[in-house]
């Protein structure tokens, strides 16, 4: 038998992790998620009385679902936040960016790609499947 080679043509078999195990070890839908789904539309207040501030906090809260992701990512090893975790982190820079005035990305951008993630997320825990 050859290390090398996969399962199907006479190497190892490695076995894989079941649906049930991911799903047990899914951050998704637990008190953490909703508590940093909470931080997130809390978040909504400042942005609106404190325009100056809008990308800092906006890089914050994406800072933040890119811990949760990457947290995610390595507990359950679900590709759905393996994908997420450097979008946020990419949409975190661009948006710490354009403060800074590097680049020049309009916000509401970058808000619409963290909502479709947390809403791909959701779909995923209400309805069982990916969209």
């Amino acid at each position: 038998m050859d290390r090398h080679l996969p399962a199907s043509l006479g190497g190892p078999a490695v076995p894989r992790r079941s649906a049930s195990t991911v799903r047990r070890h899914d951050m998704v839908g637990t008190p953490l998620f909703w508590l940093t789904m909470a931080i997130t539309i809390c978040a909504v207040v400042p942005v609106v009385f404190f325009r100056a501030a809008r990308p800092w906090i906006g890089s914050a809260i994406l800072l933040m679902w890119t811990g949760f992701f990457t947290a995610n990512a390595i507990r359950s090893r679900r590709t759905h936040s393996v994908i997420s975790a450097p979008v946020y982190f990419l949409a975190a820079i661009l948006l710490a960016a354009t403060a800074s005035g590097f680049v020049e990305v309009q916000i509401w951008m970058v808000w619409l790609i963290g909502a479709g993630i947390i809403a791909a997320n959701l779909s995923e825990r209400v309805i069982g499947k990916y969209l």
